[in-house]
């Protein structure tokens, strides 16, 4: 059977797009919410219900792939972001013609074990892109940030300078206190010190939108087990990518509030409008 056909015989719609051999869409989505498959079989099908990577990836461009990348755990341990989800989004952004490929977070272990343990370093080597260190201080020089409230100015890694756009992928978990991870709180990893203060996670924001938030919810780790979610959120809007994905895991948005001072500081919303998401469940995983 042709991926195609498969796809169009095994999707059930929960809202937004219906995948059948009789309809297709005629506009894109601002959000996509997609649960049930591979991880790679997962992003396309993503990527396609919101206009595919080229809307976000300009040809010749140079990526930032932000990874949730602090731990050293493997691949199920869910801590960080599933490697073969970032091995087959770096093979799409090069075949929509991206110059290259960077990936880097400031590690919260070892930064060579946290790489190589975590399964990241080699299966994105592999597909093609540069994984760079994040662990000197000098590798963060200052940068201004004239749109910031309480961070004006921040040591921001150099990468930044050197890319065209960020694509966020953060594992979304919460903590061993219960605090939630997701977008916002991952691009901390490019800011010297990772400051804990949400409004100056808004201020770099402001200074460094990613074009797309592709949030990872394969695995969420527990008290007692790891919990296979196999689920994606996407978009590009940032605070409807965290509302989406928070609320896929039980988190109330009232215990968020960074998520509404984002919204009314203009970098997105917390309530999208129903024919504005794409949800797509699959019946199989796609081989």
């Amino acid at each position: 059977m042709k991926r195609r056909q498969f796809i169009q015989n095994s999707l059930l719609a929960t809202g937004g797009l219906l995948f059948a051999s009789n309809t297709k869409s005629t506009s894109k989505a601002k959000l996509g919410f997609i649960r049930g498959g591979s991880p790679a079989n997962m992003l396309d099908l993503c990527l396609e219900a919101l206009g595919g990577l080229e809307q976000f990836i300009p040809t010749g461009a140079k990526v930032l792939v932000k990874p949730t990348l602090r731990w050293n755990q493997g691949p199920e341990s869910g801590r960080n972001t599933n490697p073969e989800l970032l091995a087959h989004l770096v093979e799409a952004c090069y075949k929509v013609r991206a110059r290259a490929v960077y990936l880097v977070d400031h590690t919260e272990d070892e930064w060579t074990k946290c790489y190589k343990n975590s399964g990241i370093e080699r299966a994105v080597k592999d597909a093609g892109a540069k994984i760079l260190p994040g662990d000197q201080e000098f590798l963060y020089p200052e940068v201004q940030l004239p749109q910031g409230g309480t961070m004006t100015s921040a040591k921001i890694h150099k990468v930044i300078e050197e890319v065209d756009l960020i694509i966020n992928v953060p594992s979304v978990q919460q903590d061993s206190e219960g605090n939630y991870f997701g977008a916002f709180q991952n691009l901390a990893g490019l800011i010297w010190n990772q400051p804990a203060n949400p409004q100056s996670l808004i201020d770099f924001v402001k200074f460094k939108t990613p074009v797309l938030n592709i949030m990872d919810i394969t695995r969420i780790p527990g008290k007692d087990a790891v919990n296979e979610y196999k689920t994606l959120v996407m978009s590009s809007d940032i605070v409807a990518a965290d509302s989406y994905a928070a609320k896929r895991i039980g988190i109330q948005l009232n215990s968020l509030p960074y998520l509404n001072q984002a919204e009314d500081a203009g970098l997105g919303t917390t309530n999208l409008s129903p024919e504005s998401i794409r949800s797509i469940v699959l019946k199989n995983n796609i081989q």
